[in-house]
């Protein structure tokens, strides 16, 4: 519920609205995960459901001791929203052991009219009236080598870009895919909410650079969930292995790696400020 406010006239209505009573987050119970064996596959899936009876609002992925060798090559709702699944692949001809998460936040259906968008070529907008909840994608290429290195929601959550790397030259192929839906009811006469938050982090030294988008620091009345995310980075050759949501659904989170040894020496570049963009999805009021 955001009210474009500044000076005095955003001071007086603060001042005038009236405590937010202390009640417990409706989070609990709506945060599924699901996680594949652990071993050293080259590739590997798994899919999480969503209890009967309710749908997908947001959802997510992550490789898991993949020591940042493993890419997160997809993450995307079933067209009925009943599950989500997770696809990954390891790269380099890594053979570790690791596994691939996958995450679903999951309600009863409501009048929010959720749909799944897939946008072939990298861009899904979300239909008139609608907007982005949560975003995901494929990734695939002939030689198996793609991964995608940025998911980047529209400033005004119309819709979600995906760009993939790793086969320029090998058949690559990008999908994005957006989770769109109606605006959460109104609070009396205050404005529906959706933000798009980020948080920007220098690369790290070690293989993997994580970072979180946080909930806005002013979000009035209600609840404001953050349902999805994106990242990217200035740094050519870095790969997402971990994007979505967190548990608690108040930041949005993501994972970029460049792995070790060859992989690594991929994504080195000679820019030492180069950076790592984390965006969360924030979507409110929810009542």
């Amino acid at each position: 519920m955001r009210m474009l406010l500044t000076g005095l006239a955003a001071a007086l209505v603060t001042a005038l609205l009236p405590p937010v009573p202390a009640v417990a987050s409706p989070v609990a119970d709506h945060y599924h995960t699901a996680t594949s064996t652990s071993d050293n596959s080259p590739r590997k899936g798994v899919t999480v459901s969503c209890p009967e009876g309710q749908i997908v609002y947001g959802f997510g992925g992550a490789t898991v001791d993949s020591d940042g060798n493993v890419a997160l090559v997809g993450i995307f709702p079933s067209e009925d929203l009943t599950t989500v699944t997770a696809i990954a692949q390891a790269r380099g001809g890594w053979v570790g052991n690791w596994s691939v998460r996958a995450a679903a936040t999951c309600w009863a259906p409501g009048d929010q009219a959720l749909q799944r968008i897939v946008g072939p070529g990298g861009w899904a907008s979300c239909p008139g009236g609608k907007m982005l909840y949560s975003s995901g994608y494929a990734v695939s290429s002939t030689t198996g080598s793609a991964y995608a290195d940025a998911v980047v929601p529209s400033p005004d959550l119309s819709g979600v870009y995906v760009r993939g790397g790793g086969a320029p030259a090998a058949g690559l192929q990008v999908t994005a895919v957006a989770l769109c839906g109606l605006r959460m009811p109104q609070a009396g006469t205050l404005p529906d909410y959706k933000e798009r938050t980020e948080d920007t982090v220098p690369v790290s030294a070690e293989s993997t650079t994580t970072t979180v988008a946080p909930l806005p620091q002013w979000q009035g009345l209600g609840y404001v969930f953050v349902f999805g995310a994106g990242v990217s980075s200035t740094r050519p050759g870095m790969f997402i292995d971990a994007l979505g949501p967190g548990p608690e659904l108040a930041h949005g989170w993501a994972r970029m790696s460049r792995g070790t040894s060859a992989l690594r020496g991929q994504a080195m570049v000679a820019d030492d400020e180069d950076e790592v963009t984390v965006y969360g999805v924030c979507i409110g009021s929810w009542y």
